[in-house]
């Protein structure tokens, strides 16, 4: 599973909240950069497939989505009638849930840094821990009321074996900060990942892909050689750019690496609707991100760029993460600033946390019930949480379900 505890303390920057008083104007998604000879096109040429695939189905979006996230890690086990027994139990729990939409991990994480180590479908580059992801979406579409299952994956945080000798996202300061990333910046790992997607796709039909929060770069980050090559190809000098936290030019620099992470995740896209056209893609937000646009600085993720280029903001609502003394009044600002982009919310996704990751408390049934309730009450229409636990029953399901409960 994803040891958020240990995440927040891995954080880019340290985990905040700011109050919307220090906020500054949006920004409309035609200023934003536009990286015009990004490498990622290329592949996404040579993957176009002439006829796309007739018999891909039809994915209808949900006017309120109730998600479940679900970590496999959780469900695996080396012994496998254990294994069996936890299969059985997830479906049991979300017959008794009833979401009607799966974001459901495909990667696996045994050491919990947020980076993935295996994954749980066949592939050519990252080692196989259980080919258990095809499993569990079979087991979920014949035996429970789910209408979409989301794949669950990294974009950049993979840790492949070390016989590829890959260049990884370098910090100006020295070694790897946070996740561990492959440098995005590098045409040959960028063949990888799509590589690694097309594996993917070939053997797993899912409605959509929920890109991990690692899309992200911090503004230490990345000082590798195909980086600085390609700072230097927007204009930046390469000399000042080795000391990123010196560099005067924060803001331009960030506002071009957002578009070029935002770009890349929109080229895997692009390759996995010519074998699904209709296949949606969410991807996975920092707060901080939503609350105060100068976070674009710390993260390389912003709000106008995210829905230019993907189909869904899966904002981590999560107060005790961000440390918010109010956590009404951080539910509230997160909701007035999505409207500034999304004002109807049909595109904007809150993650709750089911766990207080600081102090490894889980957050009780209650109160996760409350704030659902809350966030219907003032307009948000789709809501998720995470993690699951079906191991301890939390969240109570028997009381989720009712909260759980939509006009669809």
């Amino acid at each position: 599973m994803i040891n958020f505890k240990k995440m927040c303390k891995n954080r880019f920057t340290p985990c905040l909240y700011l109050s919307l008083g220090c906020l500054t104007s949006t920004v409309n998604s035609a200023d934003l950069p536009q990286i015009k000879h990004h490498p990622i096109n290329d592949i996404v040429q040579q993957n176009t497939v002439k006829k796309l695939i007739s018999s891909a189905k039809k994915t209808t979006k949900i006017d309120q989505m109730r998600i479940m996230h679900i970590d496999i890690d959780y469900i695996y086990d080396k012994d496998k009638k254990q294994q069996q027994e936890n299969i059985r139990t997830l479906i049991e729990r979300i017959q008794q849930i009833r979401p009607n939409t799966i974001f459901l991990q495909a990667f696996a994480d045994p050491d919990a840094n947020g980076s993935t180590d295996r994954v749980y479908f066949k592939n050519r580059h990252i080692p196989l821990r259980e080919n258990l992801f095809p499993v569990l979406v079979k087991q979920i579409r014949s035996k429970t009321q789910v209408k979409h299952i989301y794949a669950w994956l990294p974009l950049m945080a993979w840790e492949f074996p070390k016989s590829y000798h890959i260049p990884y996202v370098l910090h100006s300061e020295g070694g790897k900060q946070g996740y561990i990333r492959v440098s995005p910046f590098d045409q040959q790992n960028l063949k990888y990942v799509s590589e690694i997607y097309l594996d993917f796709m070939k053997s797993n039909s899912v409605d959509g892909v929920l890109y991990h929060d690692d899309i992200t770069l911090n503004d230490y980050e990345d000082i590798s050689a195909p980086a600085r090559k390609i700072y230097q190809s927007w204009g930046f000098n390469s000399e000042q750019i080795s000391k990123l936290q010196n560099f005067p030019k924060k803001a331009p620099l960030a506002q071009h690496k957002t578009a070029y992470l935002d770009q890349f995740a929109e080229g895997i896209s692009k390759i996995l609707k010519q074998q699904q056209p209709n296949i949606l893609t969410a991807r996975n937000m920092y707060a901080p991100v939503v609350l105060n646009p100068v976070s674009e600085n710390w993260f390389s993720q912003s709000m106008p760029s995210t829905y230019k280029y993907y189909d869904y903001n899966a904002i981590m609502a999560m107060p005790y993460m961000e440390e918010a003394d109010d956590h009404q009044q951080f539910y509230l600002d997160l909701i007035q600033q999505s409207k500034k982009y999304d004002p109807e919310l049909s595109r904007t996704i809150f993650e709750l946390q089911a766990v207080n990751w600081r102090n490894n408390q889980k957050i009780s049934t209650q109160e996760l019930t409350e704030t659902i309730k809350f966030l219907e009450k003032h307009g948000v229409k789709h809501i998720g949480y995470y993690p699951d636990d079906f191991v301890t029953e939390h969240p109570q399901p028997s009381r989720l379900k009712h909260a759980f409960l939509t006009d669809d």
